[in-house]
């Protein structure tokens, strides 16, 4: 009886252990069997909306994953770095919970054997999809059929992650679903050549997720942090207009000067009016009637670590 090489069969926290595995795999020229076709993703996107409820100090992470009609591959797996530097607090778990679709043992092996630090997440799942943590230190979800998977022109939301860990830049993971040709019996050549395939057609991109603040916070520190995500923010397209950025960049750059001669009345008063420019020109939804300059993620990135700024000047 001829077999997939692929693990079918194990539970979705292997597969994206698996997938992220393939991620380590050398490069090498692509060896295709009879009948298999490589699927290619184009024009990817990953939108975020995020949101915090200030009773809690939880974050809502709502994400929104587009496969682009040029696409020939369904993308079947999803996922969103999750790990955490030495230099970091733990920002704790108290009051995240997780959706029904979650795989609470592969995740918890999956924490167990990682030897990684991270950001203490709760997820939920779309419909049809589940969700775990997985080795490599992402927070992952998987389709659980072919018929649920994001289809070209088609999109997915309702992907989220609730987390105590402030918003920053992170790198997402979207793949296609590869239909190899069965083989009698996989060798090790066939799980290498599919690991291969695994890794090739992988897309990574950037987004907006969970990070964790700095163990030891210096305030001029943080404000260079903060200017540091004005720019990343711009090269990612998540700021538009060249001049919302230099005017923004001024704002912060007048208030460092402030701190670096001991004046944090002022430099705090100067924050306040960069949240509140941040907001007057934020989309804060992931789609957005209008033009406006900042995106959802350049939102979540600038407001919220702008606000933890200035309530600890």
């Amino acid at each position: 009886m001829k077999r997939n090489i692929r693990l079918v069969c194990i539970s979705f926290a292997f597969a994206l252990i698996f997938l992220w595995q393939c991620l380590t795999a050398s490069s090498q020229e692509l060896k295709l069997l009879p009948g298999e076709v490589l699927p290619e993703l184009k024009d990817t996107k990953v939108n975020v909306k995020t949101s915090l409820d200030e009773a809690s100090g939880i974050f809502y992470y709502s994400y929104k994953v587009t496969n682009s009609r040029s696409s020939t591959g369904e993308i079947w797996l999803f996922g969103v770095d999750i790990t955490r530097p030495t230099t970091t607090l733990d920002p704790g778990s108290d009051g995240i919970t997780n959706g029904q679709r979650f795989l609470r043992h592969g995740s918890a092996f999956a924490i167990s054997n990682a030897g990684l630090l991270l950001v203490p997440v709760g997820l939920v799942s779309p419909s049809n999809w589940t969700s775990s943590v997985t080795v490599r230190g992402t927070a992952g979800w998987g389709s659980s059929d072919a018929p649920f998977n994001i289809r070209p022109g088609q999109s997915l939301n309702g992907f989220e992650i609730t987390s105590r860990g402030l918003p920053g830049i992170r790198t997402v993971s979207v793949e296609p679903r590869f239909n190899q040709t069965p083989v009698e019996e996989a060798t090790a050549e066939d799980e290498k050549r599919i690991k291969e395939i695994e890794n090739a057609i992988v897309v990574t991109l950037k987004s907006v997720g969970p990070t964790a603040p700095p163990k030891d916070f210096v305030a001029i520190e943080f404000l260079n942090y903060l200017i540091s995500l004005v720019y990343d923010s711009h090269t990612n397209g998540w700021i538009k207009p060249d001049g919302i950025r230099q005017s923004l960049l001024a704002r912060l750059i007048n208030a460092k000067r402030q701190l670096e001669k001991g004046q944090n009345k002022p430099a705090k008063n100067i924050l306040k009016a960069f949240l509140n420019e941040v907001q007057a020109t934020s989309c804060q939804e992931l789609t957005c009637r209008g033009n406006k300059p900042l995106t959802s993620e350049a939102y979540a990135l600038l407001f919220f670590n702008g606000e933890f700024l200035h309530d600890r000047l």
